[in-house]
C-alpha cells in the first residue's frame, strides 16, 4: 500500500490512477468537501469515467442503510470488480467507502484520499473499515486496505477549528502512547497547527503516520500491540454514543476520554500527579471537561460495555503508565470509572 504525504497531489493522484486501473471510478464524497473540490478533482479525472455518491456529512450516515443505497448505485451504474472506489473526505466517508469496497463483489480496489486532520493521521491508516449499528460505534466491519492512500495538507485549509481540535487530540494521543518528545513537540507548537503552518503540519502528519504503521505493521488484525491506539476510545466511545453522535464529535470524545482515562491511571497509581496534569493541562484546552451526572455516568458505563475490546463483562482500558508509555488492563472497578465520570475531582 503506498501513502503519500505532501500538498496539491491531484496531479500525483491522476499519475497513480492512469496507472493503475482500466476502468470506471466511483467516487465517494460528502457534501461538505463537494462544496470545495468536487469540480477540482472531476477536472484532474476527465480522462475517466466517474459516478459520483454524495453522502450527507455526520456519523449518521455511518449506517447500513447508506451502505445498502451505495450498492445499489453501483449496481445501477454497472461497476464491476475492475471499477476503484475512491473516497475522498473525512472519516465517515472513509469508514464508509472501505466497507463497501470490502464487500461489493467480495471486494474492489479503493483508495482513500482524507481531508480532515484526524482522518489524515487515522482512519485512513490501518484498514479498519465499518459502520455503526443500533447506536454502538463501529460494530460491523472488516479489515481492509487500500490500494492507496493520498494525504494533502492543503485539503486541511477548509476546515473549521473544531475540526482542527478533534484532529490535534488524535496527534497528542501518539505522543502520550509512544513517543513523549513528539508530545511536548505538539503542543509547543499548537498555534501553528491552527494556523495551518504547512511546515509543522506536515511534520506532525508524517509522524503521526509514522508512528501508526509502525504499530499496525505489527498487528494488521488488532489482537495485540495495535490496542494501544484506543487509547481515549473506551471512555471516548461511550460518550460519543450516549449523545448519539450529536454532542461530541469523535475526535473531541476521545479527548474528553484520554482525560478521564489518565485519572484513572493516577488514581491506582500508574502515574504520577504531575504527568497527569501535564497531560489534562493540554487536554482540557482542547475540549472542556465534563461533570456528568448519575444518569449520564450509567449511560456512558452501559455503553461501555460493549466496547470491542472488551472481554466477556470485562471493560478494556489502554492506560498510561509512563511517559510516552501505556498498557492494557481488564481490572479497573465500575465503582472507580463512576467516580471519574462524576468528575467531582475536576475543579479540585
Amino acid at each position: 500500500m503506498d501513502i503519500v504525504i505532501g500538498k496539491n497531489l491531484f496531479d500525483e493522484i491522476r499519475k497513480f490512477l492512469s496507472e493503475n486501473i482500466e476502468e470506471d471510478i466511483f467516487l465517494i464524497i460528502d457534501e461538505n468537501v463537494s462544496k470545495y473540490y468536487l469540480n477540482k478533482i472531476l477536472q484532474y479525472l476527465s480522462d475517466f469515467k466517474v459516478n459520483v455518491y454524495t453522502l450527507t456529512p455526520g456519523e449518521e450516515s455511518k449506517s447500513l442503510d447508506i451502505v445498502k443505497d451505495i450498492y445499489s448505485e453501483l449496481i445501477e451504474v454497472n461497476c464491476d470488480r475492475n471499477t476503484i472506489i475512491i473516497s475522498f473526505g473525512g472519516g465517515v466517508v472513509g469508514d464508509i467507502s472501505g466497507f463497501v469496497a470490502s464487500t461489493y463483489l467480495r471486494g474492489v480496489d479503493y483508495i482513500q484520499i482524507p481531508t480532515t486532520l484526524l482522518s489524515q493521521v487515522d482512519s485512513s491508516i490501518g484498514g479498519k473499515v465499518g459502520v455503526d449499528f443500533k447506536g454502538y460505534k463501529n460494530m460491523i466491519g472488516s479489515f481492509y486496505f487500500p490500494l492507496a492512500t493520498f494525504i494533502d495538507i492543503e485539503l486541511l485549509k477548509s476546515l473549521d477549528t473544531r475540526d482542527i481540535t478533534s484532529g490535534v487530540g488524535e496527534v497528542l494521543k501518539y505522543g502520550i502512547i509512544y513517543d513523549y518528545d513528539f508530545l511536548k513537540y505538539v503542543y509547543s507548537n499548537i498555534d501553528s497547527i491552527y494556523n495551518f503552518d504547512d511546515e509543522v503540519l506536515e511534520t506532525i502528519v508524517k509522524k503521526s503516520v509514522s508512528i501508526k504503521n509502525r504499530i499496525v505493521s505489527q498487528d494488521k488484525r488488532d489482537k495485540g500491540i495495535r490496542k494501544i491506539l484506543n487509547f481515549g476510545h473506551t471512555i471516548g466511545h461511550g460518550i460519543e454514543s450516549f449523545y448519539d453522535f450529536k454532542r461530541y464529535n469523535h475526535g473531541e470524545a476521545v479527548i474528553l476520554g484520554m482525560i478521564y482515562e489518565s485519572f484513572i491511571s493516577k488514581e491506582i497509581g500508574l502515574i504520577e500527579e504531575e504527568y497527569f496534569n501535564e497531560i489534562f493541562s493540554v487536554l482540557s484546552k482542547l475540549v472542556d471537561p465534563v461533570i456528568f451526572n448519575i444518569k449520564e455516568v450509567d449511560g456512558i458505563l452501559k455503553n461501555m460495555s460493549y466496547d470491542k475490546k472488551n472481554k466477556k463483562d470485562k471493560i478494556v482500558f489502554v492506560l498510561p503508565t509512563d511517559r510516552g508509555e501505556v498498557q492494557i488492563f481488564d481490572n479497573i472497578e465500575k465503582d472507580l470509572i463512576k467516580k471519574t465520570l462524576s468528575g467531582d475531582w475536576i475543579w479540585k
